[in-house]
């Protein structure tokens, strides 16, 4: 299956992530194209029977738990779009310390919503991923094979 990975990232985490999320996909024989969500428009999900969001949740503009500023303006265009019966799955990166947590998770699965889209999947929430790597490595690999599942039965 052709999938498409958007992400965006603030030190990195994010990306590490989408990166092994991407291997463990194309390990299975899928092909992955993986996009920054600041270079991505909504023309370019229209190719993909299945989208994957990915963002870390942070403070901006005094809001905390929003996905990272530059998801935003990909979420703003995407509003005024359709995409009825359109596969998606997201993924967020954040730390339990804050008030909310893995907020941007929030934001994109009601962007899911809003768009027509379906959610293909529980979305995955990582807590603190350096803290324990070898261990969310394990959760991701369940999460990619739990979707894999779906294309596959």
């Amino acid at each position: 299956m052709n999938l498409l990975l958007i992400y965006a990232t603030n030190l990195g985490t994010t990306q590490v992530v989408a990166e092994f999320i991407t291997d463990a996909l194309n390990k299975t024989g899928n092909q992955t194209t993986v996009k920054e969500a600041r270079v991505t428009n909504q023309e370019d999900l229209t190719a993909f029977p299945l989208v994957l969001f990915g963002s870390p949740s942070w403070d901006f503009n005094g809001q905390e738990g929003m996905p990272h500023e530059e998801f935003l303006p990909l979420m703003e265009k995407l509003r005024t779009q359709k995409f009825s019966g359109k596969q998606f799955a997201i993924f967020g990166l954040g730390d339990k310390s804050y008030k909310i947590f893995c907020g941007a998770v929030d934001h994109l699965e009601k962007l899911v919503a809003d768009i027509g889209g379906t959610l293909a999947i529980s979305s995955l929430r990582i807590d603190n991923y350096y803290a324990d790597t070898d261990g969310f490595n394990g959760k991701i690999l369940e999460w990619v094979g739990s979707l894999q599942k779906l294309f596959t039965t």
